[in-house]
Parts: structure tokens; sequence; C-alpha cells
């Protein structure tokens, strides 16, 4: 027990202790943040130019022959409507540049739902001020007959909606019911992006630097293994605690600063669900299926001669995490579909295919014990490869170990 401790602890403060794991941890929230905030203010801005533009074009020129232009809105503009049949002498001084823009709203706008404009430069702020322009008062003079501000408002923004579900007879939450099974689909690629990947460098860099030989005088394979899995398993504790601290601190800072945000299909984070149910499932899933693969990883480690041969194998276990993602669609339209039931029980996609049906609350009970069983199975399977793998790696440093080796008795 205290050799599984000492593999443990060396295993955990390797990796914690690295200036790499913290400024990735730190970096990957920064980046994400800051590009929001680009992202936000710079369309901000450049929305707020367009509109500042928009309300300063006086030296662009109308010609309605649609005759749906109000002509008191386009005074309200400061604008005024040409004749049409001056188009295109209009059209040649802004060629010219003697005027900015013209534009032009045709008879047939109904149908076409068209409407040109003329420039007088490339230059790209400036059509999307006059495009802007020409928006506006086309859709004020369509929505005045309606009579007051609000009614115009409704028309323009239309209104958002208030969503009731039921479900068997009785009021249910709805989509608020998917958040907290939902969280355990993040949790599971955050796990799998950031630890599975150091089982695979922890035993693949002990190999090539044949430091494996040393290690095996001192604990056992099985040992040694298991206290890497365990020893990661903290590892992933401690990122999770830490995105939650900051997904924490976010949400508190936005409450504080009055912040509201509007989430689709009546999402509520007030009014989350928590099934027990579903929530062991989906820690169950997520926490075999992260062991799962952490073993297969650190078999492939063991087995290839090299860090370079071992992330060319390890290819296959990242491609069948993600390719669940292409079938989400047929998942959650259709679980009955023999795609989908194979994609359940097939031990590569079975992790984020089960964490995804099980949001969505699709999976009987029978069927997720099924799953998990079938995902145990090869959670031990896998760690007990890796023992193997380990073990015939200390003896073979220059060659692949041949999948025959691994099933030969000692």
């Amino acid at each position: 027990m205290s050799k599984l401790r000492s593999v443990i602890r060396h295993e955990y403060l390797t990796i914690i202790k690295q200036p790499s794991f913290w400024i990735i941890m730190i970096a990957i929230p920064l980046i994400i943040a800051a590009v929001g905030a680009i992202t936000y203010f710079g369309n901000k801005s450049s929305s707020d130019r367009i509109d500042e533009l928009a309300k300063d074009l006086k030296n662009v020129v109308l010609v309605d022959q649609s005759n749906l232009i109000n002509k008191d809105v386009v005074a309200s503009s400061g604008l005024t409507l040409s004749n049409p049949a001056q188009t295109d002498e209009l059209r040649e001084l802004v060629r010219k540049g003697e005027k900015e823009a013209l534009i032009v709203y045709p008879a047939d706008l109904k149908e076409s739902q068209k409407y040109q404009v003329f420039l007088s430069s490339n230059d790209i702020t400036k059509m999307g001020a006059v495009s802007s322009l020409g928006d506006s008062l086309l859709n004020t003079s369509l929505f005045i007959p309606l009579g007051s501000k609000e009614i115009i408002s409704l028309a323009q923004n239309g209104a958002t909606s208030d969503v009731v579900f039921y479900e068997d007879g009785a009021e249910s939450a709805g989509f608020n019911e998917y958040i907290a099974p939902g969280l355990f689909v993040i949790l599971f690629y955050i796990i799998f992006a950031f630890s599975v990947g150091y089982m695979l460098t922890s035993v693949s860099e002990e190999k090539e630097n044949r430091s494996m030989e040393m290690v095996l005088t001192y604990v056992n394979p099985r040992t040694l293994i298991i206290g890497k899995l365990l020893g990661v398993t903290l590892v992933t504790l401690t990122q999770v605690l830490f995105f939650a601290i900051l997904a924490g601190i976010a949400l508190l800072v936005l409450q504080q600063t009055g912040g509201n945000l509007t989430l689709p299909f009546g999402l509520d984070f007030t009014k989350i669900v928590f099934d027990p149910l579903t929530i062991f499932f989906g820690a169950a899933f997520l926490i075999v299926g992260f062991l799962m693969f952490a073993g297969f990883m650190t078999a492939t480690a063991a087995a290839a001669p090299s860090t370079k041969e071992a992330n060319s194998f390890s290819s296959v276990f990242y491609i069948g995490a993600f390719v669940p993602f292409y079938f989400v669609a047929l998942m959650v339209t259709n679980p009955d579909s023999p795609v989908v039931k194979f994609l359940t029980f097939f031990p590569l996609t079975s992790p984020v295919v089960s964490l995804i049906r099980n949001t969505v609350g699709n999976m009987s009970t029978l069927e997720s014990f099924a799953a998990l069983a079938v995902m145990t199975i090869f959670m031990i399977f896998s760690i007990w490869v890796a023992i193997r793998a380990f073990k015939l790696g200390a003896l073979e440093f220059a060659q692949t170990i041949k999948l025959s080796n691994l099933f030969k008795r000692s």
C-alpha cells in the first residue's frame, strides 16, 4: 500500500508541479474569454460605426420605383426621393464620386425582395452603412401603417417565448433537465483533452529514456499502472475543481454586475433538475469511460517503441471519442436505430454515446446498466492489457510489442 501511495503521489506531483500544466490551465479560459470579448466589442464597435455613418450619410440619393418608401420617413432622415427617370444620371454621379451612393428600390421589390446599392468607393464600412440606411428606410416605411411604436417594435423584433413543458400529464422542467447530465459530457471532453494524454506521455517517456527497468525494480507493474491511473485521476479532479471555481467566479461576477444571460430553448440555470439516477449514470459513464481510455492509452505507450509512434497509434482512441458527434441527431431522434445501439455498446464510442443519451433521457435503466457493464469489462481489460504491455515493454525497447505476446502466459 505504501508503494501504491508513493506512485500516486509521485505521478500527481510530477504533473501539477510542471509550469506548463498551470499555464495551459490558466491560458485556456483566458483565451476563450479574450476571444469572446474581442468578438463582442469588435462586432459592437463595427455595428456602432455603421449606425453612426448611416445617420451622417447626407450625400446619398434615393430612387423608389416600387412606391413602397414613405416620403415622410425619407424626409426625417434628411434625404429626398429622386425621380426614377434620373436613375442613369444619378448612377453616373456616383461613378464620378460626386455622390456617395445611390439606393434604387426596383418596381419588382415585392417579388424579388432585393434592392440595388451603388457606391462611389470600395469602403466596406460605408457599404454597411448605406445598406443599413436602405434597410432602415424600407422597414420603417413598411411598418408605419401598423400605428404605434410598440407595435412597430414588436413586428420588427418579435417577442421572446416562455416555454412550458409537459410530460406524462404533469409540468416538467423541459430542457433544464438536460443541464446537469449534460455537464458530464463537457467534463468528459475536458478530462479527455487534458488527462488521458498524460498517461500516454508518462509511460512512453519512461520507456524511451529507459527508466522503466529501474522503476520495475521498485514496484511491480500492477501497482505502478494502478498508481499512475489514480494519480492522473487526482489530476483530473484538480482540473475539474479549478474550472468549477472559475465558473463560479464568473457567475458571481455576472450577477454582481447585473448581467443577464438569455439562453435558448427556455434554459434557466435556476431551474436545473438533479435526478439521482441520471446523475449516477452520468458520473459512472464519465469515470469508467475515462479509466478505460486511460488504460488503452497506457497500453499503447507501453507497446510502442517511441513517443512518436505511440502518438500515432493513439489517434484511434481520439477518433472513437469524437465520432459519436456525427450521429448526435440520430441518437436524439431515433435511439432504437441499430447504428445507435452499436455505438452504445462499442467500447471506443460507448462512453460518449451513453453520456449523450443519458443527457437527453432516451436510455432505459436496463440499457444504461448494460452499457455500464460493457464499459466496466473493457475498462478492466484495458488496465490488464496496460499492465501486461508495461511489463513486456521493459524487455522490448526497440520494437512494437506483438499483440499475440500480450496474451501469452508469463
